[in-house]
């Protein structure tokens, strides 16, 4: 059997910030997460249903136990900007204030979100689950009210629902507490969790989502060139371009490349890293080494999931680049480390003949730009804490554990190799910048590449190149 609530937002707005994610980061949980719907419903119950016996609400919360399916209307993400005082900030004076983000989704006021869990409920459980949904006040921060209702008919879930282990174009991971559910558990606050030191809640578990969008499959499929996932450009500037200042060249073609698109596929325009296994446009410059002093003389768009022609020919439509903003002359400025430079093809097909240098298979990998950790260092040592932080990206990206080496082992974090890369974003200012240090990766097996990973690696970062067997330079 099965049950089925559907949820509507009436003032049009959806405020959740993912577990795994910073407010900052402008990021949005969509669908509403197992977990999330979970806790919902007990905090109702502490609210606005005391009088439900505790064993009652705990058997319903088991039977919800498993992973449901998703029917979400059509949502564009927003935000609103706010700039706090910070402790340096002094009244009457500008300066001393710290961006900070409002994110949130636009819903449609009048559609409604349908979540359908394979449960079987005793008619007690449904009347209480369409009682609590009856009773629940938002959903998500305070700011998303909604309406919810438990629906008599059940609808059968079709490609263009978010469901559990599926697959399709649009890849999702949402957090959802282990069976048997335990409300203790969903009763833990975040600052609780933190306190034990742990990144996520004790008993839950990441579950992958996949759906096949509606608004994506459309009467005529645009064209598509068959085998197409990478497309090389060479780098041509007057002065040699710095590997150092490489983010710059990745930041500022993702920027033209997202303009022309203008709301593209989320294959080639996506985010969330992670939360999306990775499968999104990665912008790379390639340098022509690892030492110091390298320039870049390519750089090289890869799409995990392919190009259509319309987006190849809006990449190498991107012909110049350049640091200049503004007007010219006197009347905007530069950003410093980017000249102008012109892009010309270079190539276009699949990854392995685009880029053979970056793709193996081998099961030696070294840096090629530094490694920037993604997880924030706790009390273990620097060795532990960089295994575990790349031996976690590995995972997201399907790949097996690999024997972590700090190349430069008297150094720390971030070493002197590292330091002369500029490691932060166009829009962000030194204090943003990681910290990095360069690596060398050792498989059990061969590998296939690109091996692109941690923190900015959709913009040269964490790149691996091949390394011989007993070449340990």
């Amino acid at each position: 059997m099965t049950v089925t609530l559907a949820i509507r937002f009436p003032l049009g707005r959806y405020h959740a910030t993912p577990w795994d994610r910073s407010v900052n980061e402008g990021a949005v949980e969509w669908p509403p997460s197992p977990w999330r719907l979970l806790r919902a419903l007990v905090a109702t119950w502490y609210t606005r249903w005391p009088d439900l016996p505790a064993p009652v609400l705990d058997g319903l919360l088991d039977a919800l136990g498993e992973p449901p399916s998703y029917r979400t209307p059509l949502a564009r993400p927003a935000h609103t900007r706010h700039y706090l005082p910070d402790l340096d900030h002094k009244k009457g004076e500008t300066g001393g204030t710290d961006l900070t983000l409002d994110p949130y989704l636009s819903v449609p006021a009048d559609e409604d979100v349908l979540v359908r869990w394979d449960a079987d409920l005793t008619d007690e459980q449904r009347q209480v689950l369409a009682k609590l949904a009856e009773l629940l006040p938002y959903l998500g921060r305070a700011d998303s009210v909604c309406e919810a209702r438990l629906l008599d008919n059940d609808p059968t879930p079709d490609d263009t629902w978010w469901r559990p282990s599926a697959t399709g174009p649009e890849r999702i991971r949402l957090l959802a507490p282990a069976r048997p559910i335990r409300r203790p558990i969903l009763e833990l606050t975040t600052v609780d969790v933190r306190k034990n030191r742990r990144t996520v809640p004790p008993e839950t578990t990441w579950v992958s989502y996949a759906r096949v969008p509606a608004q994506a499959v459309p009467e005529s499929p645009p064209p598509s060139i068959s085998g197409v996932t990478a497309v090389r450009l060479a780098v041509m500037s007057r002065a040699p371009f710095k590997a150092t200042d490489a983010v710059l060249l990745a930041d500022e073609m993702h920027r033209q490349v997202t303009r022309e698109l203008d709301g593209g596929r989320e294959a080639v325009l996506g985010h969330g890293g992670a939360a999306t296994d990775h499968q999104h446009a990665h912008w790379i410059p390639i340098p022509e080494g690892h030492h110091r002093g390298a320039t870049v003389d390519s750089l090289v768009v890869w799409v995990r999931a392919g190009l259509t022609a319309t987006e190849v020919a809006k990449i190498i439509g991107v012909r110049s680049v350049s640091g200049q903003r503004g007007g010219r002359g006197g009347d905007g400025y530069k950003v410093k480390g980017l000249p102008a430079m012109d892009l010309l093809l270079q190539a276009a097909g699949p990854v392995e003949q685009v880029v053979p240098e970056l793709y193996g298979p081998a099961r030696r990998w070294r840096s090629l730009t530094p490694y920037l950790p993604v997880r924030h260092r706790k009390r273990e040592s620097l060795d532990a804490y960089v295994t575990t932080d790349v031996h976690r990206e590995l995972g997201y990206r399907g790949l097996e554990a690999a024997e972590v080496t700090r190349i430069n082992q008297e150094e720390g974090l971030s070493d002197r190799w590292a330091l002369d890369f500029r490691r932060y974003r166009m829009t962000e200012n030194l204090g943003k910048a990681r910290r990095g240090l360069g690596l060398r990766l050792e498989f059990a097996e061969e590998v296939e590449g690109p091996l692109l990973l941690g923190q900015l690696s959709h913009f040269g970062y964490g790149i691996f190149v091949p390394e011989p067997d007993g070449d340990v330079r």
